[in-house]
């Protein structure tokens, strides 16, 4: 079975599993991704903020037997295809809740990424 077939086998049941305990009325997950601004003291401009929707993401919580010295109480693992890559230090945003990436994690058994694993915490 080639990556590509592994990729959209993973897309799928992603969106399967999101289908399935999600609901109509769910909060969609974002990526905000600015760009633009400046630092000029004089005439700063704020950057712009667009919100990427995250189509194949699900959340999960870590095992309490894993908290310690790099997870926190309260974080959450983010389990994501490999369609947007999250970078370490990025916003996510879920209704009025935003997080940020901890760590990304990609799952590569091969060169190719197949998904990512983002460790996030409550701004």
């Amino acid at each position: 079975m080639s990556s590509a077939a592994i990729q959209a086998k993973i897309k799928a049941g992603l969106a399967k599993a999101v289908g399935k305990v999600g609901s109509p009325t769910v909060d969609k997950v974002y990526l905000v991704v600015k760009s633009g601004g400046s630092s000029d003291p004089i005439t700063p401009v704020a950057p712009t903020e667009t919100d990427v929707e995250l189509v194949n993401a699900i959340f999960t919580s870590y095992d309490v037997n894993l908290i310690g010295a790099n997870i926190q109480t309260g974080d959450r693992l983010l389990i994501t295809d490999n369609v947007v890559f999250i970078p370490t230090g990025a916003t996510i945003k879920q209704g009025t809740t935003k997080y940020i990436a901890i760590s990304v994690a990609p799952v590569s058994p091969t060169s190719d990424n197949l998904l990512y694993k983002t460790q996030l915490r409550v701004k």
